[in-house]
This record gives structure tokens, sequence and C-alpha cells, in this order.
């Protein structure tokens, strides 16, 4: 019988592929296992994932009909494994492959897997080589759909984006200088500090067991750079309206050095203990959390507010190495997403006092999530001026894709 890592590894990819799974969800059913069937499971599912058009290019050069079903799942993976996972023997990737094949699609089928992943143990220079030249959708597996609206809004660096969400990224945590201070903690995990961002390339395992102790957070570098952006500070009142999971409140928490008001409100009220969690264990008293549709105004909160964060919902396509199921998604699914990040922004701008900015991010690279939205904004708001506008890209060394504007608000609505 084929191994329980393997046999696990397919159940989850029928799950993303069959019933529309969430690939971390998937993954998360497969704690079941050993810690070692786990890791193993957990990296063939989302290398199958990630890696799935350059796979199925690779089948496809020694199958003359392409399959389709369990069949073309368990070839994904046995080709996964032959191309992308080196501790893996050849001979132990064709094998189990097949064992799996014959226990779920029948000996002919079987078969069939069999010739295809002989053929490319064979031929492997040569099936990398053709992979290699391929166009670089294939090359880094991403759809038509998204590889298009990168090459029109990145023209430039549009290959050189989607190579970098297949490159391993590094940890980015935010050191919570109310309990620890970032150089000590970085040389303990052998990591490097900027300010109050620390960033692991190794010891991310570690990294994680210690966030129990409350002296950090995991943060993406966008993230904490939109934080910094905000600037907020000692004795503020911050609004946060798309608040969940709380990164962005706990960061303004940490800047304003645990004095002041921020009050964090989100749609979803089951998720703001999350937040309220999260700042117990940082020593963090200043939160407040309320449920609220950030699309919506509250007339109480007009012009009360120093700062506001409006890190509104998006695509996502910022962050496909996390989300690989994002990488074939279509983008005409995004256009509901236009209406509902113009209200946001509309409704937040409500809260910010004269003086005062807010600060709106999205963790995409579609331009018209991000640059339209804020322009379509300001035209129609001649109170608010752009003050800074930031847009970080996976090729600019270990990040995710991150968009951040500062508006700020000049004078009162007339």
């Amino acid at each position: 019988m084929a191994d329980v890592a393997r046999t696990a590894a397919f159940e989850a990819l029928k799950r993303v592929e069959k019933d529309g799974a969430f690939s971390n969800l998937a993954v998360a059913r497969l704690r079941d296992l050993s810690p070692v069937d786990n890791g193993f499971a957990t990296a063939l599912v989302m290398g199958v994932l990630e890696t799935r058009r350059a796979l199925d290019h690779l089948i496809g050069l020694y199958a003359k009909k392409p399959p389709e079903g369990d069949l073309l799942l368990l070839l994904r993976m046995g080709a996964y494994q032959l191309f992308y996972m080196d501790r893996v023997p050849d001979s132990a990737a064709c094998n189990e492959t097949v064992k799996l094949a014959k226990r779920f699609c029948g000996e002919k089928r079987a078969g069939f897997a069999n010739a295809v992943l002989r053929s490319l143990c064979r031929e492997k220079e040569g099936a990398r080589a053709s992979l290699e030249s391929a166009p670089g959708e294939i090359r880094y597996s991403f759809g038509d759909g998204v590889a298009s609206l990168l090459k029109e809004q990145y023209p430039l660096e549009a290959d050189a984006i989607m190579e970098g969400f297949c490159k391993r990224q590094p940890l980015h945590l935010r050191v919570n200088p109310l309990k620890a201070d970032p150089k000590e903690l970085a040389e303990s995990l052998s990591a490097v500090a900027e300010g109050t961002m620390v960033t692991v390339e190794e010891n991310q395992a570690d990294a994680v067991k210690g966030l129990a102790h409350g002296t950090y957070f995991v943060q993406g570098y966008g993230s904490q750079m939109a934080v910094k952006l905000l600037g907020a500070k000692a004795g503020d009142f911050v609004i946060d309206v798309c608040a969940c999971p709380g990164g962005k409140s706990l960061g303004a928490a940490m800047d304003m050095e645990n004095a002041g008001r921020i009050l964090s409100m989100d749609l979803h009220g089951n998720k703001l203990p999350l937040i309220e969690k999260s700042a117990k264990r940082l020593g963090i008293d200043i939160i407040e959390t309320k449920q609220h549709d950030g699309r919506k105004a509250d007339p109480s909160l007009e012009g009360l507010a120093d700062k506001v964060i409006c890190d509104v919902p998006c695509s996502g396509l910022g962050v496909v190495g996390a989300k690989p199921e994002i990488r074939y998604k279509d983008p005409a699914e995004f256009a509901g997403l236009y209406t509902t990040q113009r209200e946001i922004l509309a409704a937040a701008s409500s809260y910010v006092k004269e003086g005062g900015c807010l600060v709106y991010s999205t963790c995409t690279l579609n331009k018209k999530e991000n640059e339209e939205v804020v322009k379509d904004f300001l035209d129609g708001n001649t109170d608010f001026v752009l003050e800074e506008e930031h847009t970080w890209l996976p090729i600019h060394g270990g990040t995710e894709g991150f968009y951040a504007a500062r508006l700020v608000r000049t004078h009162g609505k007339s």
C-alpha cells in the first residue's frame, strides 16, 4: 500500500481541486499525521499547487492524451517529486505514485502513469530544458489571466515578479518594544534587525515557537511598512476600519508606546477576539474592538481620528506565494472588489480630522485596486492630498507584493 503521507497529500489535493477548498485549510487537516509525514505531505500539496502549470507541461511531453481527474493529480504529485524534491529518489517518486494510481485509478491507468513517469525519468534533462524555454506563465505556473494582468501593468518586471513568487520567502517579525530589544532578539535567532523588524531566513521554525512569549508577532514586510507610513505616535486616536486579524492595529499600538486609543473594527465580529487575544499576549491595553461594516461611515466618529488604517479586502495578488490558488484566478472575478474598496475608503476618510492622515493599503499588485482607487478618491475629495505612495514587488529582495498610500487631510470638507 502507498505510504500515509502521499495518500494524505492526494486527498488534500482532491479537496482543493474538486471541492474548491482553500489550500491552507486543506493543509491544516494534515496535522493528524506524524511530524515527518506532515512536513512531507504539506510540502507536496503546496508544491503541486504552486507549480501546477509547469507540471502539466512536463506531463504533456509524454502523455499523448492529457489525463484528467485523479490520475492527473497523481501524475502531478509524481512529477513534482521528480523535478522539485531533490531528497526523493526517482525510483520512490515513480513507484509510490504508481501504487497510488493502482489503488485509486485501477491497473490500466496505473500502467499509463508508470509509462509517463518512467519517460520523465529517462528524459529528465530534456524535459527540464523544455520547461526552461517555455513562456513565463508556464515556467512559473500562472494562469493566463493573472499573467496577462501582470504583463500589462508591469511589462518590464512581469517575469521577474512571477519568478519571485516561486522563491522561498523570509519570515518577517514585528518586535514588541514593550518586551524585547530587536537587536538582542535578532541575535538569538541568527537573524537581521532593521528598526523593529527582524528578518529570519533560516531558523523560522524556532521563531514561530517563540510567538507565545509576546515579544514579537509575524507580520509581512509590506504590512510593517504600511504601519510605519501611518506614523502613529503616543497619544493618538487611531481607527482601523478592516482590522482583523489585527497586525496593523498591534503595530500601531507599539509605535504609540501603548499610550493613546485604537479602535479596531471589522465586519466579522467572530474574528475580533483574535485581536483581543493577541493584544493581551503582547501586553497592549489601548485597543478596543467593535463589529462594524467598513463600507458604511459611523457618524459618531466623524472627524475624530488622528490616523486611520484602511487595509481593504483585495484580490491577494501580492501573496500568491502563500496562497497558490490565486495564481489561476480569472481577473474578471476581481471586479466586484473595486466598488467595495472605494466604499470603504470613502467611509474611512470621514473619520480623519483636519491635519490627520489615512493609509490605504492592499496585498495585491493589481493597479485597479491600488493606484486607480486612490486617484478616483482624490479626484472627488479635494480636502485630501497624496503624500506618499509605494508598491513593493516580490523582486525587491524577499518581500511579498504590497501597496500603500498615505493620504493627508489638509482642510475640512467645503
